[in-house]
């Protein structure tokens, strides 16, 4: 906004009209400075009507309310059936008055009173003229060394740094130069972010970014990503003129997903793209403006997969078939995570996040669920030492995992980050829960950061080799369904979250339910009661007891959940009521004439 031009009216007036003029101002911004900008009045409703989400007759009254209280800046012009805006890119606009007296038509005029001429030397001559002697112009040093300064090194100590100036008031008002630390005036702007952050301009601006370093970034990535007329080119943190970015042909583009997709079969790091692929070399002085414009054009057409510092893209066929996997689909899987964005997450209730972050380490404990399916909550711990997505409407990121117990062994998993109506989660570990025969449910595994911002290092408690008869889910006909069979394994575990026969036979009483199936909790909770609990009601009005830690066992075997999300469930069920808080025992009032009472009646005789 240009500091001149001071807007009247109401405060939403003033406001409006200064968006008015401000788009204005961008239409005539290679106007001359003292050219009209003009543009009819309904072109501004519509445009404001969309942007402000208004209806047109709405955002009309206002629009010329905000015109009509500031006359001196807008001028109106009725045209036809409309009216033009017209206003100066400083202001109002004002008709030029343009001096006529010297033009060539004003100078042959023949006046009504003609001068006399007594001597014809005044009007011709053949005398030549004196030419005026020109002085030289001398240049400053400065510019002729192309802005260096010419001082010598000793002298540059000897400037005082602008940080450390600042301006004492003199008698007359003036401020003069003395060399010590500047003072803010206390009556400094505030100004609000779309986040609703205030920030006080009066502190330092190491504290301000301190403060509000992020919110600001993406404050200003939104504004420059939503520029009307699309002048930066935005990636991540970094911005420049789209101008200067240059282009990348279709064939070139075509080129780099063969790459990706039929040589390397795996996600690629955009420097390698740039050397491989576009032939570029790595010590090529214009390399960085080169790898920002691949990655700025990439995004249109490739998926980004990267974290920050190692920017990684892939395809989204690539992507699915790394992803893939028969016994779920993507949005199932998000739904039954979904409750870590309902504030049900108990992941930091005993270590804080600050406390998380400084270790760099997280220890998780594995469910059932998890174990068979391969997957990990990403919930507030895990996030709070994994890389956040750093480009909009990012998706997924892939990092690798090293097992340092295992020497040379390695993998790598999707980080899906959370999206509207669904929890993010971590997926590709059944190759080594299942695979390695070391893990259980109940193990105890540890994510540690590393310095590569995209490898993270998974151990565990090593322990003496184990056989158990562990729950599993079996595939191998059209209708899957729990079953039990032996499975090796040598790590600790909690006893209490180990899926034994004994502890968890049970399960094969209960319809075995698809993964959509098992995102209605009240309904789960109610065929576990039935299943497992103690029964104490009547025929009529049958009730069940259960503990919650058995509860939480077999509910955690058919999907992922909290036990605060448990704990939600139970106490926002009508029919469920604590009924001995020191044992955790809960009892449960089940309707007779449910569907779940109906399915689950196919108890088999061999599950006792």
């Amino acid at each position: 906004m240009t500091d001149q031009i001071t807007f009247k009216g109401t405060p939403a007036e003033r406001a409006l009209a200064e968006q008015i003029h401000e788009v204005l101002r961008l239409q005539g911004m290679f106007y001359p400075v003292d050219a009209p900008v003009r543009q009819l009045l309904g072109n501004l409703v519509s445009y404001f009507a969309q942007r402000r989400g208004e209806s047109p007759d709405k955002t009309r009254s206002d629009v010329a309310a905000a015109i009509n209280a500031n006359p001196d800046i807008f001028t109106q012009e009725v045209q036809d059936e409309d009216v033009m805006i017209i206003t100066g890119r400083r202001g109002a606009y004002v008709q030029p008055k343009v001096d006529r007296s010297h033009s060539l038509v004003t100078r042959f005029y023949e006046p009504v009173n003609p001068l006399p001429v007594d001597d014809i030397s005044v009007v011709i001559t053949t005398t030549r003229p004196v030419l005026p002697k020109i002085d030289p112009v001398f240049v400053s040093d400065y510019w002729l060394n192309g802005g260096v300064s010419s001082e010598s090194e000793h002298d540059l100590d000897t400037i005082i740094p602008v940080d450390d100036l600042t301006y004492a008031p003199s008698a007359d008002g003036e401020s003069p130069l003395i060399g010590q630390a500047p003072r803010r005036r206390s009556n400094q702007m505030r100004i609000n972010l779309p986040q609703g952050i205030s920030i006080d301009l009066s502190q330092s601006t190491d504290h301000i970014m301190a403060l509000s370093g992020d919110a600001i970034v993406s404050a200003l990535r939104a504004t420059l990503e939503k520029d009307p007329y699309e002048r930066f080119a935005v990636f991540a943190d970094m911005v420049a003129a789209k101008q200067d970015v240059r282009s990348f042909g279709k064939n070139e583009i075509r080129s780099i997903v063969d790459y990706i997709e039929n040589e390397v079969g795996a996600p690629v790091e955009d420097k390698d793209i740039l050397v491989h692929v576009m032939r570029v070399s790595a010590r090529s002085v214009d390399f960085e403006q080169q790898l920002f414009a691949l990655n700025y054009r990439l995004h249109k057409d490739l998926e980004f997969v990267g974290v920050p510092g190692v920017y990684m893209w892939a395809t989204r066929k690539l992507l699915d078939k790394m992803s893939a996997n028969r016994r779920f689909k993507a949005s199932d899987m998000g739904n039954l995570f979904s409750y870590l964005k309902d504030g049900l997450d108990d992941s930091v209730a005993v270590d804080s996040i600050e406390h998380i972050q400084s270790r760099g380490s997280v220890s998780h404990t594995l469910s059932f669920f998890e174990w068979d399916y391969g997957v990990l909550p990403l919930n507030r711990a895990l996030a709070a030492i994994l890389p956040a997505p750093i480009v909009s409407r990012q998706n997924t990121a892939v990092i690798r995992v090293e097992v340092p117990q295992l020497p040379g062994f390695h993998f790598d998993i999707s980080v899906r980050f959370p999206m509207s109506g669904r929890g993010g989660w971590l997926q590709g570990f059944d190759s080594f829960f299942q695979d390695q025969e070391i893990l259980a449910p109940g193990a105890t595994i540890t994510l540690k950061r590393t310095n590569a911002a995209n490898v993270i290092q998974l151990s565990f408690n090593e322990a003496d080799q184990r056989i158990e008869s562990l729950l599993y889910v079996d595939d191998s006909k059209k209708k899957s369904k729990f079953a039990f069979r032996e499975h090796s394994f040598a790590c600790d575990v909690e006893e209490e979250l180990l899926t034994t026969q004994s502890a968890i036979g049970r399960i094969r009483r209960i319809k075995f339910l698809e993964l959509a199936e098992r995102r209605n909790m009240v309904s789960l909770v109610e065929r576990i009661f039935e299943a497992f609990g103690e029964e104490v009601g009547t025929r009529q009005a049958p009730a069940y007891q259960l503990g919650f830690e058995q509860l939480y066992l077999v509910t955690s075997a058919y999907r992922s959940v909290s036990r605060e999300f448990l704990r939600d469930t139970l106490t926002t069920h009508p029919n469920c009521q604590l009924v001995n808080h020191t044992a955790g025992l809960w009892s449960c009032r089940i309707d007779p004439n449910t569907e779940a009472r109906r399915d689950d009646a196919q108890f088999d005789e061999e599950d006792e």
